[in-house]
């Protein structure tokens, strides 16, 4: 018997060693108008090139998150402007959706990784990566864990802490709000913060406005949500569900309205145009969910030159990719989940071997080899689907 329980850890390793692969990963370089992070700092490539990889980063893909060349040559990455260099490795990195220009570069059996959108997705972009038929990886969709999803907890966290400071600057007079400054003083009530749903970037939202003094007042469309809701906040605070009595009673002496509640779950809109103008002007409304699908009519994505707007006298906080107003922050959270990631790929043999095998990570891809595999672009771009599970068995 201890003959037998001593072989046995040495079997696991030497099949796992006999399956590695060297892998080729470039990290591209983003349009700094739409993105500010990068996919991998230099500590990443450093694990990645110390793991045998060769890691290619496109010239000043770390300059927003201030991240020299130089960094990542020292950190054993070959920095390079060649595009066409670049889009021949294994994987390919990136944090915004791939261009049609980039996608037009590729070639079969590629791995993408990058954020998906759903809500702001293009048919014409899914069509052209099922004709190069690659391995296409949304960062939204990768499970870790059971039921988590951790890069986007890394940026719902980051969001809904930021929500909170953008929301208090957009308050001020300088910025076209009431000017009230969000957590009150001595002998004057707080400002009222609303939130629109129970996930992660509602609950640090939640405990950031809490933290200043604000008064904090949460929905969802269930009981169970809000009772998990205050247990995780560790205290009570005023919740109801979505009734519209209640809400619209809410609206009419809000400060804040925080969207963080996708519309897949609870009919569109949550908040429609009307609700809205029930809200003094001044009023701000920071939706975190524009990217994936708003609950609020009025709502549109906006870009970081102008990332607000006014509609009725309520000031519109639309941003899609608010992690990105603190890239250094973010891209090393985004980092710090991404590598182990690759090195698994690796350690599994490569991408296929991956999926085939590792069921978690098989529900992040949303075409594979010439397929769509995700139920809700086949929906909305009418392309024919098919769930993956059944495809690789």
């Amino acid at each position: 018997m201890p003959a037998e329980c001593s072989m046995l850890p040495k079997e696991k390793m030497q099949e796992i060693y006999l399956g590695k692969r060297e892998l080729s990963i470039s990290v591209l370089k983003e349009d700094k108008n739409i993105e500010t992070r990068v996919a991998l700092t230099p500590m990443g490539v450093s694990v990645l090139s110390a793991s045998g990889h060769k890691v290619m980063v496109e010239s000043n893909a770390g300059a927003e998150a201030n991240y020299t060349n130089q960094q990542y040559s020292e950190a054993g990455a070959f920095v390079t402007n060649s595009r066409d260099e670049l889009m021949k490795s294994d994987i390919i990195i990136k944090v915004s959706p791939f261009t049609i220009e980039e996608i037009n570069m590729l070639h079969r059996d590629q791995t993408l990784i990058s954020h998906l959108g759903v809500a702001q997705a293009k048919k014409e972009t899914i069509q052209a990566l099922l004709k190069k038929k690659v391995v296409a990886i949304a960062l939204e969709y990768i499970i870790t864990e059971k039921d988590f999803y951790q890069i986007n907890y890394i940026n719902s966290e980051i969001s809904g802490r930021s929500a909170i400071f953008i929301a208090s600057e957009y308050l001020g007079k300088q910025s076209g709000g009431k000017g009230v400054l969000l957590g009150g003083i001595t002998g004057i009530s707080p400002a009222s913060v609303v939130i629109l749903g129970t996930g992660t970037a509602a609950l640090f939202a939640a405990k950031t406005a809490l933290s200043v003094g604000a008064e904090v007042k949460v929905f969802d469309d269930t009981v169970y949500k809000l009772t998990t809701f205050s247990q995780r906040l560790g205290r009570d605070i005023f919740t109801s569900v979505l009734q519209p009595q209640v809400l619209n009673k809410a609206l009419q002496s809000v400060d804040v309205l925080i969207g963080a509640k996708s519309i897949c779950s609870h009919p569109f809109p949550i908040i429609t145009e009307e609700m809205i103008s029930l809200m003094k002007k001044g009023s701000v409304i920071v939706d975190l969910n524009v990217e994936t699908g708003s609950c609020f009519e009025t709502s549109h994505p906006t870009t970081f030159k102008n990332p607000a707007f006014t509609h009725k006298g309520i000031i519109h906080y639309c941003l899609p990719n608010i992690a990105s107003l603190v890239p250094r922050t973010a891209s090393i959270a985004l980092s710090n989940a991404l590598y182990p990631i690759i090195n698994q790929i690796s350690e599994n043999g490569g991408i296929y071997q991956q999926i085939t095998f590792n069921h978690l990570m098989r529900q992040s891809v949303y075409c594979y080899n010439g397929i769509l595999t995700n139920a809700y672009l086949s929906k909305k771009f009418n392309i024919k689907f098919k769930d993956i599970n059944l495809y690789l068995i």
